[in-house]
C-alpha cells in the first residue's frame, strides 16, 4: 500500500462520521423509529409494521433522567430520543465505569485524544470531538471489547473506501439512561451479535457493492457485558470512538444552535475519563499529551475574543451543501468552517483550521510567532497572521503513527498570509492570500468572507 493510500485511509474516520451525521440529522426531526430502521415525525407515517411499539419514543412524562441535581433534561431527553438519535425506552439510570479497553493493550500503538484537526480534504476543520486508538494497519485482525455493560441500540454498514478490502461497521452502544458511545471502523461482528438479530445477519450478508446506502443502518437493542468480544479490526489502523454524556455540557460553543445537526457534540467526553483508574494509569505511556486536560478538548470559544469556531454567514455546522455525496466523497460542508484554536497534542501551539483550499498545503496551519487568538479582539482592527506549515515530529517524540502526522511542530515555511477582522463578538471578516508575506497584504479584497458564530 503506498504512502498517498495509508493516508487517505486514516482520515477515512472523519468522513464515515460526516456520512453518519447526514443521515442522523434526519432522524433527530422525528420522535418515532419504526421498526424497520425508519425515521419518521408519526407513528401513522411508518410503512407497513407501524403499529409494533418497540421502538417507540416514550412521552416526556414518563421519561427517566439522571437522578443528579446538577443534570437538566436535554431537548433529545424530554422529546425520548437519545443525542445518538436512538429511543431512551428501556435505559437504565446508573452510573458507569469503563472496566475493558477497547483493544488489546499490547495491540494500542498509541491513543489520540479529543480535538484532532485534519485539513480541509477530510473535512475536521473544528476539533474533531472523538478519540481514537490506533493499531498496526498490516496485523492480523485485532479484537474489539464492550467497554462496559449496555445494549447496542444502532448499527450502520459504511463503504469500505478506495477498495480497502474489509467491512466498515459503526456501532452506537447505551450504557445507561445518559451515557452513550460508538465505535467506528469495526470491520468484523462477532457471530453471537449477528444471531442476536436477523437484520443485523442480513446487513451482513450483503456484498460490499450491494449495500443498501438507503437502508444501511438497524436499530437492534442486543445487551452486551464488559469486556465482550464485539467483533475485530483490521487494515484501517484506527479505531475510533465518540462518548456522549448528557449530564455534561460542554461550555465552550458560544452558540450551541449552530450544532444542533450533531446534538451529542455539546456532550462530547473523552472516552478515557470513563475508564477505571487502573486502565487510565495503564493507558498514560500510549498517550502522546502531556498538559492538561490530559485527554483533549473540543469547544474554545471565548465571547468577544477570535479563539474558537467560526462558520460562513448564513450556515452552521452543516454547512450549505444540497446534497450528501459529491462522487465517490461526501460533499464538503465544512468548507465553510474556520477555526482559531490549538493543537490536539501540545495546547501550548496556536492552529488555524480553514475549510476550504485556500493554501498549498490542505492544514491545519501553525502561525509565526504563535500568537494566541484569546488575545485578539474587535479592538484589534486587522489582524495579519503569516500561517506556516506544520512538520510532523511524532517519531522523534518516540511515538509511532499509522499513516498521519499525530504530534507537530510549525515549520519555517510560510504558505500565505490571513487577513482577520473581528466587527463584534459574533462576526468576523477573513480572507486568505496564498504566497504572499504579511508586507505584502494591505487590506480584503471582494474575496473575503463573512463569517459567524
Amino acid at each position: 500500500m503506498n504512502q498517498t493510500n495509508v493516508i487517505l485511509l486514516s482520515i477515512m474516520l472523519t468522513i464515515l462520521l460526516i456520512a453518519t451525521a447526514c443521515e442522523r440529522q434526519k432522524a433527530y426531526e422525528t420522535t418515532y423509529i419504526c421498526p424497520d430502521g425508519v425515521t419518521v415525525s408519526h407513528e401513522s407515517d411508518c410503512p407497513e409494521d407501524k403499529s409494533k411499539e418497540a421502538n417507540k419514543a416514550p412521552e416526556p412524562s414518563n421519561i427517566s433522567y439522571n437522578s443528579s441535581a446538577s443534570h437538566v433534561p436535554s431537548r433529545e431527553e424530554k422529546r425520548g430520543q437519545s443525542p445518538i438519535f436512538t429511543s431512551l425506552e428501556g435505559c437504565e439510570e446508573k452510573d458507569v465505569t469503563f472496566t475493558s479497553l477497547p483493544l488489546p493493550f499490547d495491540k494500542i500503538t498509541v491513543i489520540e485524544p479529543q480535538g484532532e484537526l485534519t485539513g480541509y480534504v477530510s473535512g475536521h476543520i473544528t476539533p474533531g470531538d472523538h478519540v481514537g486508538f490506533q493499531y498496526d494497519s498490516k496485523a492480523p485482525a485485532i479484537p474489539v471489547y464492550a467497554l462496559a455493560d449496555g445494549y447496542i441500540v444502532r448499527v450502520e454498514r459504511n463503504p469500505g473506501y478506495f477498495g480497502i478490502g474489509v467491512k466498515n461497521y459503526h456501532l452506537y452502544i447505551e450504557y445507561s439512561c445518559t451515557l452513550f458511545g460508538s465505535y467506528v471502523h469495526i470491520t468484523e461482528i462477532a457471530p453471537e451479535l449477528l444471531n442476536a438479530d436477523d437484520d443485523f445477519k442480513e446487513l451482513d450478508s450483503f456484498a460490499e457493492e450491494k449495500i443498501p446506502q438507503s437502508q444501511n443502518f438497524i436499530y437492534p437493542r442486543i445487551p452486551i457485558k464488559a469486556g465482550q468480544t464485539l467483533g475485530k479490526v483490521e487494515t484501517w489502523g484506527l479505531l475510533g470512538m465518540l462518548t456522549a454524556d448528557t449530564t455534561v455540557t460542554l461550555s465552550g460553543f458560544t452558540t450551541p444552535k449552530l450544532y444542533e445537526g450533531e446534538p451529542w457534540k455539546k456532550h462530547a467526553v473523552p472516552v478515557f475519563d470513563y475508564l477505571s483508574d487502573d486502565l487510565k494509569e495503564k493507558l498514560k505511556s500510549k498517550n502522546p499529551r502531556t498538559q492538561e486536560p490530559i485527554y483533549g478538548k473540543i469547544d474554545f470559544d471565548v465571547p468577544g475574543k477570535l479563539v474558537g469556531n467560526w462558520f460562513v454567514d448564513g450556515s452552521d455546522y452543516r454547512g450549505k451543501q444540497t446534497q450528501h455525496f459529491c462522487g465517490d466523497y461526501l460533499c464538503p460542508y465544512w468548507n465553510d468552517h474556520l477555526a482559531f484554536v490549538y493543537d490536539f497534542v501540545d495546547p501550548t501551539q496556536t492552529r488555524v483550521s480553514i475549510g476550504y483550499n485556500a493554501l498549498q498545503d490542505q492544514g491545519p496551519y501553525g502561525i509565526v510567532g504563535n500568537t494566541d487568538p484569546k488575545t485578539i479582539s474587535p479592538d484589534d482592527g486587522l489582524v495579519k497572521y503569516e500561517l506556516v506549515k506544520l512538520n510532523d515530529i511524532t517519531e522523534k517524540r518516540g511515538f509511532k503513527t499509522d499513516g498521519k502526522s499525530l504530534i507537530t511542530e510549525n515549520s519555517a515555511e510560510v504558505l500565505g498570509t490571513l487577513l482577520v477582522e473581528m466587527k463584534d463578538d459574533k462576526h468576523l471578516t477573513m480572507e486568505v492570500f496564498a504566497g504572499k508575506k504579511a508586507s505584502q497584504v494591505s487590506g480584503f479584497t471582494e474575496n473575503a468572507k463573512i463569517y459567524v458564530r
